[in-house]
């Protein structure tokens, strides 16, 4: 069995153990090919943008000065876009990935639910950005030009707490990230364990 046709087949094997070789091969191939997919896919999402912003320059170059406000409508249009293509793309890496990182985890005698809050905070930052950014580029579009930003202004407050809560979110979901790599990379128990026997015969690392 292949590869492919082995962690495809496995997409929902959470049970046994998985040794560091082709768990990592499995991880390259899939955001190898998650790379590919993004990019094509903000093409499309790139384009459609500058078509709203290129007649607006052409018929006058200062537009998007003098209306800050059509350019912060353009460009929450396009974050509300990319944001829904980042959280089904975290999807299909979860179901891709999952089962084989369990595996990976009880490859060295830990539980698969070390897991859980990296993939959940990266479920919840798509939410966060789309529910952030565009109010926090609405405010800023609301600044006069040359003039600086009202710091107790309302508005400006709450859309700073929100990028406060969405860099908090960041920043969890890299702590978490950082541990599971680390956990991931480990060498496995050698000999069987509390989760089945060692996937390599003999058992050397």
């Amino acid at each position: 069995m292949n590869l492919l046709t082995r962690h495809l087949t496995g997409i929902t094997d959470f049970q046994g153990r998985e040794n560091r070789q082709p768990f990592w091969l499995w991880i390259l191939i899939v955001y190898g090919a998650q790379m590919v997919v993004s990019m094509v896919a903000m093409i499309p999402i790139m384009s459609n943008m500058f078509e709203s912003i290129v007649p607006l320059a052409q018929n006058d170059p200062h537009a998007l000065d003098k209306h800050p406000e059509i350019m912060a409508r353009i460009i929450g249009s396009m974050m509300q876009q990319m944001m829904v293509f980042i959280l089904i793309a975290a999807v299909l890496f979860f179901i891709l990935v999952a089962a084989a990182a369990v595996r990976r985890l009880h490859d060295g005698g830990r539980s698969g639910w070390w897991i859980a809050p990296y993939f959940a905070s990266q479920l919840v930052t798509p939410f966060v950005m789309a529910s952030v950014f565009p109010r926090y580029i609405a405010v800023m579009a609301a600044v006069k030009p040359g003039s600086p930003p009202d710091l107790t202004a309302p508005a400006f407050q709450q859309a700073s707490q929100s990028m406060a809560l969405f860099s908090l979110v960041n920043l969890v979901g890299f702590i978490f990230m950082v541990v599971l790599i680390v956990f991931l990379v480990l060498p496995g128990t050698v000999g069987p364990n509390r989760f089945g026997d060692d996937p390599l015969n003999p058992p050397f690392r």
